[in-house]
């Protein structure tokens, strides 16, 4: 079985049931509710990590608005914890662990496959038709009416990157059954105007049979 570095930590989002202000704080600051706290890795408030938090119970914390949000519109709270999943509950985020950690099985495959997806062509130039292209819309200039043309993209990125690391695979062998692709599907794809931003679910499957399921927000 192959190993490799992980560089892609599938991260477990808390469900939330109620978020409000807390009045009087200074600095400003929330009051969230969820299932479960006893595991939080950290709170995103419109995507920007809050600078201090404090647990209040198992199923309550209060977390500090950041800086740059001290006057701005709260859209968005995520809760991320320290328990490592594939599922329809996690979400990925990219970092290389300190200490290094190692990867292998189903968690190498998801790995493999959204680096293939990330990939832009041309940018390997010992393969340079590789790559899913998934980031080409991040940048471009869309109409408030146009979403649908960036999920389409993604859509057509991640069948890419499917027949692309099937093919690759298929020329090694040694692969074992656990780290190869059988199908990657597209399972959500919203685009979210206010934040700009893309949100993506994806279900992969081993050829051993294995399944794993993650959101990527981009």
């Amino acid at each position: 079985m192959a190993v490799d570095v992980q560089v892609c930590v599938p991260q477990q989002i808390v469900p939330l049931s109620k978020v409000t202000e807390l009045p009087g704080f200074n600095p400003r600051a929330i009051s969230v509710v969820g299932t479960d706290f006893s595991a939080v890795d950290q709170v995103l408030i419109n995507d920007i990590p809050s600078p201090d938090i404090v647990i209040v119970s198992k199923t309550e914390l209060w977390a500090q608005v950041p800086g740059p949000l001290v006057f701005e519109t709260l859209t968005s709270v995520t809760v991320t914890s320290r328990i490592f999943t594939l599922t329809t509950k996690s979400l990925i985020k990219f970092q290389l662990g300190s200490p290094a950690s190692k990867v292998s099985g189903i968690f190498l495959l998801m790995q493999r496959f959204l680096k293939l997806l990330l990939t832009t062509p041309g940018q390997d130039i010992f393969a340079p038709r590789v790559g899913g292209n998934a980031l080409a819309p991040l940048g471009a200039t869309y109409g408030a009416d146009q979403s649908g043309n960036i999920v389409s993209t993604f859509i057509i990125a991640v069948d890419t990157a499917q027949r692309q690391l099937i093919s690759i695979q298929s020329r090694d062998p040694s692969i074992p059954a656990s780290e190869r692709l059988l199908s990657c599907k597209v399972t959500a794809a919203n685009y979210n105007v206010v934040e700009s931003a893309l949100i993506v679910g994806l279900a992969l499957t081993s050829q051993a049979g294995q399944q794993a399921t993650a959101n990527l927000m981009m």
